[in-house]
């Protein structure tokens, strides 16, 4: 009797020895695959994956997961219910336009006017370059959502992906540059009732943590825009 008790504390004893050395070995992995922010929301082309960071508060505040994780990620049916009466204002259109006539018309617009995307509105009071910064975040993300709602074609995303991205590698030279000019233009924003209901506010210091975090895009993905791929994703 008091052999099997032993036999059985000491397998115990092992079983948990084993756990925890299995844990030592995986950890790395399980804190990769736990945490929200990481690499693998972000498995594009190092350009491409630039590209969309440039929203990845909002892309993190209101889709979570689904933004950068595949070429073309599958959006829920209760979220594409959630985003469209926003992204509609975002991108100045009626609430009441159907899907086709959006498929019709919106790929030109964007084309035309992206842009000019959220810099419109602006007080003669309002920083321009934080404005600047709210705008490329903004434009990524719309361009991205309105792509994946099935209002615009690929080949439109990625072309004003890519020239977005080009103007905030231009116009900020850091992850940390821009982080903070678009916190503050966010808030210069908001600060006069102007509607950012997609938006997710931030602050300068949430913006150094991110930058100092190594599994943050903001940390990983080089500066300036790294070249683009010889082809789309």
């Amino acid at each position: 009797m008091i052999a099997w008790l032993v036999f059985a504390l000491v397998f115990c004893l092992l079983a948990w020895l084993a756990w925890r050395l299995l844990l030592w070995v995986l950890g790395p992995f399980l804190r990769w695959y736990g945490r929200p922010r990481l690499r693998r929301q972000y498995v594009l082309d190092a350009h491409w994956s630039w590209a969309l960071a440039l929203a990845d508060p909002m892309a993190f505040g209101r889709i979570k997961g689904g933004f950068a994780d595949a070429r073309m990620p599958l959006l829920t049916e209760s979220l594409q219910q959630s985003l469209r009466p926003a992204l509609l204002h975002l991108l100045g259109l009626r609430s009441d336009m159907d899907e086709a006539r959006l498929r019709a018309t919106l790929p030109a617009q964007l084309r035309e006017r992206w842009f000019r995307m959220g810099l419109d509105a602006l007080r003669p009071d309002d920083a321009p370059r934080d404005a600047m910064a709210l705008a490329c975040a903004r434009v990524a993300f719309a361009t991205r959502t309105a792509a994946l709602l099935g209002w615009l074609d690929e080949a439109t995303q990625w072309q004003i992906l890519h020239h977005n991205a080009q103007r905030a590698a231009d116009c900020f030279h850091s992850w940390e540059d821009f982080g903070c000019a678009y916190a503050r233009g966010r808030r210069q924003w908001v600060a006069h009732s102007r509607a950012d209901s997609l938006g997710v506010a931030f602050t300068e210091e949430e913006v150094a943590q991110w930058v100092a975090n190594r599994d943050h895009p903001w940390h990983w993905l080089p500066w300036p825009l790294p070249p683009p791929p010889m082809k789309k994703p």
